[in-house]
């Protein structure tokens, strides 16, 4: 009777690490695109990794409390200050997208 209980909570801390994995999918397009975004605030030539970064924005799954679409939204004008050479302001879009993205990523359901 002694080695039930022991069981039994191991049991229960187990399914407890499932239901949390379950409730919290991988999310790969969110994970791509900070990635890409991290890369472009490095670059010179950020513009590529902007466009890659944006499209997986659009593939990601929808329900992340809104933070997808404002990253999405960050995102565009990063390439548009990327567009016409304005360095800080393209940074300080990537930026706020990716702090964003974390928000997305934590918000996923």
């Amino acid at each position: 009777m002694k080695h039930v209980i022991p069981v039994l909570t191991l049991l229960l801390l187990l399914s407890g690490v499932f239901l949390t994995e379950a409730a919290n999918p991988d999310q790969p397009h969110m994970r791509a695109a900070l990635e890409l975004l991290q890369s472009a605030k490095k670059s010179d030539q950020p513009l590529p990794m902007l466009t890659s970064a944006r499209k997986h924005l659009k593939n990601a799954s929808k329900n992340k409390g809104g933070a997808r679409v404002e990253a999405l939204e960050l995102v565009n004008e990063a390439i548009a200050q990327a567009q016409v050479g304005d360095k800080k302001k393209t940074e300080q879009k990537i930026n706020a997208a990716i702090a964003n993205i974390h928000s997305g990523i934590g918000n996923a359901k």
